[in-house]
């Protein structure tokens, strides 16, 4: 996969997650025993394989994006979704009613195939909330209402990747190249910033240690940690 000129570490590893999920779904379904398991080991990505986008770049971005990849790209931004989380998503996990604690609903994460960690709520924006209540009355009106929110035409019944769109939008927009996945480490970096400590914002992202999202997800940018020190 690394011998396709295109392919970079990042992508690699999302080929290596699907397998690791793949395998995990195996053993629970009875078809691979414990023994039969193997362990999958991502490539090390360096630490500007991922970045959080601007929010000018967010704007260029959304301008040139399709309509399914705006919508997804808004909900990954500001949910901090996996994009295994979220194309599959179904609407008996979308929680569209206004509570106290979750004023613009929230979406309930079931984590198939991922450790307990990832089984979770994350509140909603009133931006991804008004994206969920625009896709769910144009699902009402449809012949054939499906019980994805990203419905495809596909044998999953579902989106299973933006990855087309979402290379022609960077390059309509005139971005610096970048994996959708950005969008969740976009979310956790900006969360951050706004003052999320990084023990909620672990269980807010599904993962299984703080240390994990503070490695990783969290990259804050030089001007907030000037305004922070001021």
């Amino acid at each position: 996969r690394l011998e396709v000129p295109k392919n970079s570490p990042v992508t690699v590893n999302g080929d290596l997650r699907t397998l690791r999920r793949v395998l995990k779904l195996a053993m629970k379904w009875g078809r691979l025993k414990a023994d039969e398991a193997v362990a999958i080991n991502e490539l090390p990505e360096g630490p500007s394989a991922r970045r959080a986008l601007s929010p000018k770049e967010e704007q260029q971005y959304l301008r040139h994006a399709s309509a399914n990849l705006r919508d997804a790209a808004i909900i990954t931004c500001d949910s901090g979704l996996r994009p295994e989380e979220l194309l599959p998503l179904l609407w008996a996990n979308v929680d569209l009613v206004s509570r106290a604690e979750t004023p613009n609903g929230v979406l309930h994460v079931r984590g198939e195939g991922k450790s307990d960690a990832a089984i979770r709520s994350v509140p909603l924006t009133p931006r991804a909330q008004d994206v969920l209540q625009r896709r769910w009355k144009a699902a009402e009106a449809g012949m054939k209402q499906s019980p994805y929110v990203f419905s495809g035409s596909g044998k999953t019944g579902h989106l299973i990747s933006v990855q087309h769109p979402h290379e022609q939008a960077i390059k309509k927009a005139k971005l610096k190249p970048f994996e959708f996945y950005c969008w969740r480490h976009t979310f956790g970096t900006r969360a951050a910033m706004a003052g999320v400590d990084k023990f909620a914002l672990c269980k807010l992202m599904g993962h299984s240690s703080p240390s994990v999202t503070e490695r990783y997800y969290v990259h804050v940018t030089t001007e907030h940690v000037a305004a922070g020190f001021e």
